[in-house]
């Protein structure tokens, strides 16, 4: 039978475990005999060790439920031995429960989040090509409300101190199965151990000494005195009980409904407690216009919640379209009033209310109510006015209103303003007026001015005449009136006679 029609029988045992780390067996390839031969393996020289631990894990390790539980040794050797953790004879491997790291001499296994159901024997074994050693501990999770101490009667003392750490002795390692492939090994690469000469030296002393004590350690836990053992079996007894009660424990069903009897206890424990209520925001005197909107902000604390009502002139407030209530997501409790009217003023007091008590306070509320417009009317409008060349003209007009209106002016309906050679004014009553010092025939034209308040406008015109001097000295043509020659006679014949005087003239005829 070739390799690869040999069989191979997957093995989870803590030995099988070993024979992998150590590389027990070498890698075999088919001879020409059809029988396994060993493959040349390289020598390395140099001083080689077998594994010893510095540290070990306690004999019995505690933890609590939903808590991360963490083991760890402390492994030496030549070359560095490489450690494999398993429990309850099973090798454990990296995954989101179980995390396994070896950094240098230091090898640790960190359980996650340990449950009553991770409890068991653990074993940590380290192996290289010259010697494996092993130390094991049983971990225990107990749950959130159990308490771990000497008291309990399953409890056993530590192993007494000693000069050197104590570890279990070598795991001696039987031959390969006949039908089982040699499997490889995490040490394929490394030379075959020394002779058993080179192996012995000043630490085999050390070695024998620690399994002495380790040796006397065990026999003294498997022969306990009868009332150690009857204490342990019954401490054992109540300690599978346990374990018993917290797998059952430890199911989802059972998880959530111990977390739902927290919450109502808690809760419980804080309905309990009841707080007077205390306003710890209340709003200031309040200005408003009419028609305008308000808003009145408080804030109270209590326990349980206070209920708040809004009272105004001893009755209490109903929301409508124009009165609204409101909590926000801070605890701001408002009171909106969107359109003020002068009905609305006045203190306005609110009341919070709880088991514990109640508290208050009172706001007042000031509607200012404007008064009605009255729109611009002339008293006044402006005047044509005739003035010389550089003369100083003023035209000006008055207008009434409430408000007291402002004025704009205007000229040839451009707008005006000081900047413009014009000096423009209003004496604060609402006489407006326009003045120019030197009047030119550029000035000679129609202004305009027109009063304006909220409440609408109105707008009148006025002429400024310049004359130049030529004109102002032209003397006066004096008219003679003549006497009607036809005013005694009657409406038919002076019409006739009018008539025929006229065209007596168009003709230069005499009369």
């Amino acid at each position: 039978m070739t390799s690869s029609d040999t069989e191979i029988d997957v093995d989870t045992t803590p030995e099988r475990g070993v024979a992998d780390l150590r590389g027990y067996w070498s890698r075999a390839t088919d001879s020409p005999t059809g029988e396994m031969a060993e493959q040349p393996r390289k020598t390395r020289p140099g001083k080689f060790t077998p594994p010893t631990f510095s540290k070990i894990l306690d004999l019995e390790i505690s933890g609590m439920e939903g808590h991360p539980l963490v083991l760890e040794v402390n492994v030496k050797g030549t070359p560095l031995p490489q450690v494999q953790w398993f429990r309850e004879g099973a090798p454990i491997q990296n995954n989101p429960a179980f995390t396994v790291d070896q950094t240098g001499e230091v090898c640790t296994l960190v359980i996650a989040e340990a449950y009553p159901e991770d409890s068991g024997n653990y074993t940590a074994t380290a192996a290289n090509f010259y010697g494996s050693q092993s130390c094991q501990a049983i971990v225990t999770v107990k749950g959130q409300k159990e308490l771990a101490g000497k008291d309990d009667p399953g409890y056993i003392p530590p192993p007494p101190a000693s000069n050197g750490p104590a570890v279990l002795p070598d795991t001696p390692l039987p031959p390969p199965p006949a039908n089982v492939q040699p499997t490889s090994g995490l040490m394929d690469d490394l030379p075959p151990p020394p002779p058993e000469e080179e192996r012995k030296g000043p630490d085999a002393a050390v070695r024998a000494q620690q399994t002495r004590v380790t040796d006397e350690y065990h026999d003294r836990l498997r022969n306990p005195p009868p009332a150690q053992q009857e204490a342990s079996a019954t401490g054992m007894l109540k300690v599978q009980e346990k374990k018993a009660a917290y797998v059952k424990q430890s199911t989802p069903v059972a998880r959530a409904a111990r977390t739902q009897a927290r919450d109502r206890e808690d809760l419980r424990g804080v309905a309990e407690k009841n707080y007077r209520p205390n306003f710890v925001q209340v709003p200031e005197e309040t200005n408003a216009k009419e028609g305008g909107l308000v808003r009145l902000d408080c804030k109270v604390t209590g326990l349980p919640s206070p209920d708040l009502v809004w009272i105004r002139e001893g009755s209490p407030l109903r929301q409508d379209s124009n009165h609204k209530m409101i909590v926000r997501e801070n605890g701001v409790h408002s009171l909106l009033i969107s359109q003020c009217k002068a009905s609305d003023a006045g203190d306005y007091t609110c009341v919070a209310t709880n088991k514990a008590g109640q508290a208050e306070f009172t706001v007042t509320l000031n509607i200012l109510v404007e008064a009605q417009a009255v729109a611009p009317t002339w008293v006044q409008k402006l005047k044509n006015t005739t003035v010389k060349e550089g003369e100083h003209v003023r035209i000006f007009c008055t207008a009434a209103g409430d408000p007291v209106p402002y004025a704009i002016w205007k000229k040839d309906g451009i707008g005006l303003t000081d900047k413009s050679g014009y000096r423009l004014g209003t004496d604060g009553q609402g006489t407006f007026f326009l003045e120019v010092d030197h009047a030119s025939k550029a000035d000679a034209t129609w202004y305009t001015c027109s009063a304006h308040n909220q409440a609408g406008s109105i707008m009148c015109t006025g002429k400024i005449v310049v004359q130049s001097p030529w004109e102002s000295q032209k003397p006066q043509q004096t008219k003679i009136k003549t006497p009607k020659r036809y005013a005694n006679l009657p409406v038919d014949m002076r019409a006739s006679h009018q008539t025929k005087t006229a065209m007596m003239n168009e003709s230069g005829e005499d009369l």
